[in-house]
């Protein structure tokens, strides 16, 4: 396997999910009212959580936080998971 894919079509796809990816994580930022820090590839900073995310959280609805979470950053579900819990 090559170290990018087998194929020019898979290089561009994981090109596209990163950046829909950052697109997210600049719109949680935006949302958030913070200025969207440069972070190393593949982090996610808390701050950059939203105040739905963290209510929900907050209240005991913690799946629906991850969901909200997912959603608003292009996070995988294991990352959305972490963070919520450390919330």
């Amino acid at each position: 396997m090559a170290l990018f894919g087998n194929s020019d079509s898979d290089l561009q796809r994981r090109v596209e999910a990163l950046e829909r990816r950052i697109a997210a994580l600049e719109h949680a930022a935006l949302r958030s009212g913070q200025a969207a820090p440069p972070q190393p590839a593949g982090e996610f900073h808390e701050g950059w959580v939203s105040d739905d995310v963290r209510i929900l959280a907050a209240s005991g609805k913690k799946i629906n936080a991850i969901k909200l979470l997912r959603e608003q950053s292009g996070l995988g579900l294991k990352e959305a998971k972490d963070i919520v819990d450390r919330l």
